[in-house]
């Protein structure tokens, strides 16, 4: 359970990718001081917590809504995950330098900690085994890994003279592998799953 529950943390974790959102949430933060910094981490941890809760919960129900099997949302999915992958790979940013009143919703919970990617992994996941425990190991994964993304947000000015910011987007860059490598996982089992369930 606990190796399942870690598997889940690294994956949503790695889409999640702090250390790709920390250079993008400094320069939308770079006019406010530490107080105002501390206040909108808070405001979008709650956000984001809020909408992995209920993606948790309910993307089963979502699925049966639109009459969406498993292998299709696994083939699709995986696609919308490796162009994610890829972007992050080629160094485009997580959002447009724009500037806004309040960041916090937008675009720091959404979309860059729980976007599409996080969003569809979550689906992925619950999908995997509708039962109660899957989902709770889904729901705990999600919190954890927006826990610590936001503890890194937090603390992003120290980080990043810790690490600087080369070496902060190298591992950025490594994450985008590993979200690449568990995209062309999803897209194979999909078409798979798709073969055996119309062709077989």
């Amino acid at each position: 359970m606990f190796d399942l529950l870690f598997a889940y943390y690294i994956q949503l974790l790695a889409i999640m990718n702090p250390f790709s959102a920390l250079p993008t949430f400094l320069s939308l933060t770079d006019h406010l001081d530490e107080i105002e910094r501390k206040d909108i981490v808070r405001k979008a941890f709650i956000t984001s917590i809020i909408l992995v809760i209920l993606f948790s919960l309910i993307g089963n129900y979502i699925l049966l809504a639109f009459g969406i099997s498993i292998a299709s949302l696994r083939i699709g999915g995986g696609i919308l995950l490796l162009v994610i992958a890829l972007d992050m790979l080629g160094g485009m940013p997580r959002t447009k330098q724009i500037e806004y009143s309040d960041i916090a919703v937008v675009p720091l919970a959404t979309p860059m900690v729980i976007g599409p990617g996080t969003i569809t992994t979550i689906l992925l996941l619950t999908s995997r085994e509708p039962g109660f425990l899957n989902i709770f190991l889904v729901l705990i994964a999600s919190i954890l890994a927006a826990t610590t993304t936001f503890i890194m947000l937090r603390y992003s000015t120290k980080l990043v003279s810790i690490l600087r910011v080369s070496v902060i987007r190298a591992i950025g860059r490594f994450m985008s592998l590993i979200i690449a490598s568990v995209a062309v996982e999803m897209i194979a089992l999909g078409i798979i799953s798709f073969y055996h369930t119309y062709f077989c």
